[in-house]
């Protein structure tokens, strides 16, 4: 028998985190700011190196490679704070444009020489074993070997589009067996993902993590207000000739274009603003994606990069007609990179052209807790506090009732889950049919904007009663919106969007989380409803929940009630969950 190929991916970047791989399946994948508690860390991800490795039960001298997924990262404080590159316009532009050439070239080498001297003194493997790829190429990498669209012979049109990665900020690809042949590429002066970004902090927002709240405040705008509003980006942005890029409508590059937004939508509603940067992504998107497909004439579609997160946008480029099928990397931002990174090696070194292995049937790729570390949590933690802790001999039927009675959950239980969004396992819980429940998670944990949407997990077996699907996409991992059926909306109102009435379903399985499909069972059992309010269990501004000790900690600061574990269910006496 031979020995697996283990194969560890990094990113080094925003938001970092590492992936072990064992023969193409994705053994563990950690983001670093679940374990450093600091939200979207940045830098070399040590912990989370440390923990899939944990996970895997594997020795760094196991590995067969160590993967870097960019062969460029910037330095942690130029990424920690982005106002002194972000709030730039042409005449820095210009200014820039008079660097050496060289440049770039002696700063990519010297963090390249970084990198491998902190893996090597890090896990005491030999720098032969240690690689970079292409950012884009991890990104498009990620989506394609683990898509289930895909079949050996087969070509796949793959796509990724982002803020920029390695000087681009998309690339056109056609994917074949382990063949990745790129055909075009977004230069990062003509990002898309540049512009969404720079307006998220224009309004007051935090790039790189809030730009899903301009997503959720675009419908609220007045639909020709924002058509006269997107007039300013079209200006300078746009399609290529042949529609498979995108390009410089001026001389302005993204990279400066601040000022030049800030100035355009001066004296402009906040609402418009947000509408207006909405349409244009959409606009531009939809269009490159239906040339690309009528140029290259494959219809398969695979995306990756963080673009591809606005789920308004994936939902629009699902339904245009040119598009057969349609599957978008869940978690697609710099996140996935080390997925990505992975799997690329993997199967670049095997040959293996079935891809099976790769395909996810869950994310649930975190750690998980024993009842030994919940109980010295427990003890740990609670000493002292005005509760009660009962063990169940199962959890779910007990939470799913107390859903039923109105009451909210905190539930964490299981693997962790990869990625920006909670599945179930380290989430908030309630019934989604009334809305008055928005209101009172959001005064008790999550303080969210007030016209941010939370998201409804939806038992498998009852998503064509809810949703409207017709192209049958894959609602497992809340990678698009969809529209919602109108008979059954009132079950489901606390978890959509009011304005629109979308919804970013988690459609669950019993396969994929056997514990949580049985809970919404239950709960549909009690009520006839079979979807329930799900939203990620953490405190405003930090990261989702990993341990036992983390939820008991933001259970303690928070207004929630009730806890729930893999084997103690914690309840806070004389809580009334209707306040």
């Amino acid at each position: 028998m031979k020995d697996p190929v283990y194969i560890l991916g990094i990113h080094d970047g925003h938001n970092c985190g590492a992936t072990l791989s064992r023969d193409g399946a994705i053994v563990a994948a950690v983001s670093e700011e679940r374990l450093s508690r600091k939200k979207n860390a940045v830098g070399y991800p040590r912990r989370a190196v440390a923990e899939v490795l944990r996970i895997g039960n594997v020795e760094p001298a196991e590995l067969r490679e160590a993967v870097y997924a960019s062969d460029f990262m910037h330095q942690e404080d130029y990424l920690t704070d982005l106002k002194p590159w972000y709030r730039v316009g042409l005449q820095q532009q210009r200014a820039a444009a008079q660097r050496p050439g060289d440049y770039q070239k002696i700063i990519l080498q010297q963090r390249k020489s970084e990198r491998i001297d902190v893996l090597c003194k890090d896990l005491g493997i030999a720098p032969e074993k240690i690689s970079f790829l292409d950012h884009h190429l991890c990104h498009i990498a990620a989506a394609y070997y683990t898509a289930p669209n895909v079949a050996p012979g087969r070509p796949v049109l793959g796509l990724t589009c982002d803020g920029a990665g390695d000087n681009l900020a998309g690339s056109v690809s056609i994917c074949t067996d382990n063949d990745i042949e790129r055909l075009d590429v977004i230069q990062r002066h003509a990002s898309l993902g540049k512009i969404y970004s720079r307006v998220t902090m224009l309004m007051g927002m935090t790039p790189w993590e809030h730009e899903y709240k301009i997503m959720g405040l675009a419908p609220y705008a007045d639909p020709e207000r924002c058509q006269r509003a997107a007039d300013s980006l079209r200006e300078i942005l746009e399609l290529s000739s042949d529609g498979r890029s995108f390009v410089q409508a001026g001389e302005l590059s993204m990279n400066y274009c601040y000022e030049y937004l800030r100035d355009s939508f001066e004296g402009v509603r906040f609402d418009v603003v947000a509408g207006a940067t909405q349409l244009f992504t959409e606009e531009l998107l939809t269009n490159w994606v239906a040339s690309c497909v009528k140029s290259t004439g494959i219809s398969d579609v695979v995306c990756g990069g963080g673009v591809f997160m606005n789920v308004k946008a994936n939902m629009l480029i699902s339904q245009l007609p040119e598009v057969t099928s349609l599957y978008v990397m869940p978690s697609a931002a710099d996140e996935s990179l080390s997925i990505g990174a992975c799997l690329h090696r993997y199967y670049q070194i095997s040959g293996q052209e079935n891809h099976s292995a790769s395909v996810f049937s869950n994310l649930y790729f975190g750690g998980e807790s024993d009842r030994a570390a919940e109980q010295e949590a427990i003890e740990g933690e609670l000493a002292g506090a005005d509760i009660e802790v009962a063990e169940h001999q199962d959890i779910d039927i007990a939470v799913a009732d107390r859903l039923a009675e109105g009451g909210t959950v905190a539930r964490c239980r299981g693997r962790m889950e990869w990625g920006a969004r909670a599945l179930g396992n380290r989430s908030i819980l309630c019934s989604a049919n009334d809305y008055s429940a928005v209101d009172r998670i959001n005064r008790a944990i999550k303080q969210r904007d007030f016209w941010m949407p939370f998201a409804p997990s939806i038992m498998a077996e009852r998503a064509d009663r809810y949703l409207q699907n017709p192209k049958g996409l894959d609602g497992q991992f809340m990678t698009f919106a969809m529209p919602t059926r109108r008979e059954t909306y009132g079950d489901l109102i606390a978890a959509s969007h009011p304005r629109d009435r979308t919804v970013r379903p988690q459609v669950v399985t019993l396969e994929a989380n056997p514990g949580y499909h049985a809970l919404i069972s239950r709960f549909e059992e009690k009520t006839g409803r079979g979807v329930v309010l799900n939203t990620s269990f953490n405190l405003h501004g930090y990261p989702i929940v990993d341990t036992p000790v983390d939820a008991i900690r933001v259970f303690l600061n928070s207004g929630l009630g009730t806890l729930a574990l893999n084997n103690f269910m914690i309840n806070k006496r004389n809580h009334d969950d209707s306040v």
